[in-house]
């Protein structure tokens, strides 16, 4: 059981392009979570500082500032079994290979629809909230 003082599991979306994050906020806000936005690293680090209830971050590997396996590995440092899921455009085996070490980071391909997103989240222990009607 987890127990979320702040209603819904709360994701942290780090995406540089603007419709692909609109995209993925619609989508997984759809699906009951609470979604903050980033639009690079820096960002990130900020809303997480201090952030403690964040339940996954939605990592883009092509941000402007710092790419996105080093931000995520500056995460994984601080927050040790924060899921992690990665999205690129890259080759899904190249993607896998790199993180096969870490069970907390999941890999997600673009184009993605919103089932592939939320079951990615769902596969590294982060599923949908329950719609509360």
């Amino acid at each position: 059981m987890t127990d979320q003082q702040s209603g819904p599991a709360r994701v942290l979306i780090v995406e540089d392009e603007m419709l692909v994050r609109m995209f993925a906020v619609d989508a997984l806000e759809d699906a009951g979570f609470h979604v903050l936005q980033a639009g690079d690293a820096a960002e990130a680090s900020s809303a997480l500082t201090g952030a403690l209830d964040i339940s996954a971050v939605i990592v883009d590997m092509g941000l402007p500032d710092r790419p996105g396996d080093q931000l995520a590995a500056e995460m994984r440092a601080k927050l040790h079994n924060l899921p992690i899921l990665i999205a690129s455009g890259r080759s899904e085996r190249e993607l896998k290979d790199k993180f096969a070490a870490d069970q907390r980071i999941g890999v997600l391909v673009k184009p993605y629809t919103a089932s592939m997103l939320i079951g990615a989240l769902a596969s590294l222990g982060v599923p949908a909230p329950s719609p509360q009607d």
